[in-house]
């Protein structure tokens, strides 16, 4: 395949390999754009219900238009075989991330992740598309730290019952996540996917697959079917009671108690949930979140997975106050310096984890550490003029005490309005001038 051309499309390499087909990188002749081509064996291309699957997946994927899911640009089926044309995505599957990382994703940064899978699952359910088969090989961490989620293969339009490559009784998907209802052959719903993302996010936060000393599938379905998920706590302690709680109900194993839908899902990060278990509501957890507010609303701009660094946006406000104020030179130096410890400790954050934080909040915090040293280098100086000027004032004042306060008031007659203690003002008074010792 490598130098043909399919469509517009020349074959550049091959980047995948599979039983029945494999994904090549390709360029569009007339764009440049460069596209990844998953393709089907042409020997396999002749079967019915291989070609009707991948068509399914043509016509899923072309109903999904979302940041965090790849992109369908064309389909193509002929002699050569049957042609997906997607976007192609430079990143790492999750599990090769989690591998590279070489431990557990950091908690606030699986929330990041977390957040676009479900907004991208969010909007393929809402299309009535339910995935079937969510993994960390079907999820794609991109080079800019964005998720793309991939494979909508064996998905099943759940408002195109016609067009069902599945029936009851059968299970599609990768059994360590699959849900008790697909094990069991069951109606398969929008809930088995909020199931599989449970546990996918259990794997993010322990690098393990909560089934992965099990030696048969038979134990892996009598666990998944009738077991609680393991507590990820036990395998990483460092996690928050919250976001176990969050997994444990995304994971229960009567679809009711599951978050009923991924926005759910999503709001339960801002503790707006209660664990479920059998049907009993328990405590609810909004009191015991692991997010920081400094970073609820900044988690997830522009898609990016890096949050703010906590702290620099506070350093950068207070320098910006401590300038301000420099005219109350004790509030002014006090604001100042407290910008200059937390800019600092920002950027402490940030040189120790830098594939966490955003390089703005980094920018971010030097500001408010340099805003904060302008205020305090003002705010002495203030106080360096004010005591210069009491020292010259008070020796001016001495100078005049008694050697011209004429009257004896104790007010220098350069100061005196009333030299000869009259009760008259000097412009008024004209006895005043024969007084004066200036006249």
């Amino acid at each position: 395949m490598i130098g043909k051309q399919i469509l517009n499309y020349k074959i550049e390499s091959l980047i995948g390999e599979g039983g029945m087909g494999n994904v090549y990188l390709a360029t569009h002749e007339k764009l440049g754009r460069k596209v990844a081509v998953k393709s089907i064996l042409p020997q396999f291309a002749k079967n019915e219900e291989i070609k009707s699957r991948f068509e399914n997946e043509a016509r899923t994927m072309s109903k999904l238009h979302h940041p965090n899911i790849v992109s369908l640009y064309d389909y193509y089926s002929g002699e050569e075989g049957l042609f997906l044309f997607m976007e192609f995505v430079e990143g790492k599957e999750l599990q090769d991330y989690l591998d590279d990382l070489g431990k557990p994703i950091d908690e606030d940064l699986s929330v990041a992740f977390m957040r676009q899978i479900l907004s991208a699952f969010s909007h393929a359910h809402n299309k009535g598309i339910v995935h079937r088969d969510i993994k960390p090989s079907n999820i794609i961490i991109s080079n800019n730290g964005e998720i793309k989620i991939l494979d909508f293969g064996i998905a099943k339009l759940l408002d195109e019952s016609g067009h069902n490559l599945t029936k009851t009784g059968t299970q599609i998907g990768t059994v360590y996540y699959m849900s008790p209802e697909q094990v069991e052959g069951k109606k398969v719903s929008h809930l088995s996917d909020i199931y599989s993302i449970g546990v996918t996010m259990y794997q993010m936060l322990t690098m393990h697959n909560p089934y992965k000393t099990c030696t048969t599938e038979f134990e892996i379905y009598k666990k998944i079917t009738s077991e609680k998920l393991p507590d990820a706590s036990e395998i990483n302690q460092s996690l928050s009671t919250s976001i176990v709680d969050i997994i444990h109900k995304a994971t229960a194993k009567d679809p009711k108690n599951r978050f009923q839908s991924c926005h759910e899902f999503d709001q339960a990060f801002n503790g707006d949930f209660s664990v479920q278990s059998d049907g009993v509501i328990q405590e609810s957890n909004k009191d015991n979140i692991p997010i920081s507010d400094s970073n609820k609303s900044d988690v997830l701009i522009n898609n990016s997975v890096r949050i703010n660094v906590p702290g620099a946006n506070s350093a950068l406000v207070l320098g910006i106050l401590g300038f301000v104020f420099i005219w109350f030179p004790v509030v002014g130096f006090i604001l100042s310096l407290i910008a200059i410890i937390q800019g600092a400790q920002a950027n402490k954050k940030y040189r120790l984890n830098p594939e966490k934080y955003r390089v703005q909040s980094k920018s971010t915090g030097n500001a408010g550490r340099i805003m904060g040293i302008i205020g305090i280098i003002f705010s002495i100086l203030y106080w360096v003029i004010i005591i210069v000027t009491i020292i010259i004032a008070a020796a001016n004042d001495s100078s005049y005490d008694y050697i011209d306060d004429f009257d004896g008031d104790g007010i220098p007659d350069w100061e005196d309005n009333d030299i000869d203690g009259d009760g008259k003002d000097n412009w008024d008074d004209s006895d005043d001038y024969n007084y004066d010792p200036f006249y």
